[in-house]
């Protein structure tokens, strides 16, 4: 029976349905695999330089270079925009945003007083280096672009701040990055 017929008969006549067939619903579950891959994925790396207020916990970061194939960049500006937005997602990701709760799941980050986000002077000048590999699979050899930039932060400042934290024999595992985070692990290696 194709499967308009049995679909059609689930929706109008759900009586005559076979026994074993649940008349409460259907579902149908598909996918799209592509024989290769279609080479319009951008990639991304993200290096960060760090330095530490290790009273406050405080995170400055010092330099930021990011390195993103996009391949053939149709307009290089909003590449840019797209670019440093999504590493001020990535940035706010590593440090600053953060939906904590109190013991009955009464949320304590319900404004933008309490969630916090990083702003203009949190944000780097960023220095970005496009490599343009144009993809063989779009019409332009254009790739996608865009998820790049909030992914690689939090990984690029969890290690930098750890590569500087390491000297003092701690490290953070846990994002966000907070001066609280910092200062309690600083505080409990030194009464360890």
């Amino acid at each position: 029976m194709p499967i308009a017929e049995v679909a059609r008969t689930w929706y109008l006549r759900p009586q005559d349905l076979p026994a074993d067939v649940a008349a409460s619903g259907l579902e149908v579950t598909a996918g799209y695999k592509p024989l290769r891959d279609s080479g319009t994925f951008s990639y991304a790396a993200h290096a960060a330089v760090v330095s530490i207020d290790t009273e406050l916990g405080d995170v400055r970061i010092l330099d930021y270079v990011i390195c993103e194939d996009g391949g053939t960049l149709i307009n290089p500006a909003i590449v840019d925009g797209q670019v440093i937005g999504g590493t001020a997602q990535g940035i706010g990701t590593a440090l600053y945003e953060e939906m904590p709760y109190d013991a009955s799941g009464q949320p304590l980050g319900s404004t933008l007083a309490d969630y916090l986000l990083p702003g203009a002077t949190e944000v780097p000048d960023a220095r970005i280096d496009h490599m343009q590999t144009p993809s063989p699979l779009s019409m332009f050899g254009q790739k996608g672009l865009g998820e790049g930039g909030a992914i690689g932060p939090p990984a690029a400042l969890a290690n930098a701040v750890n590569d500087a934290l390491a000297p003092l024999g701690v490290e953070i595992t846990q994002l966000p990055i907070t001066p609280h985070r910092i200062v309690a692990a600083l505080l409990a290696r030194s009464s360890a």
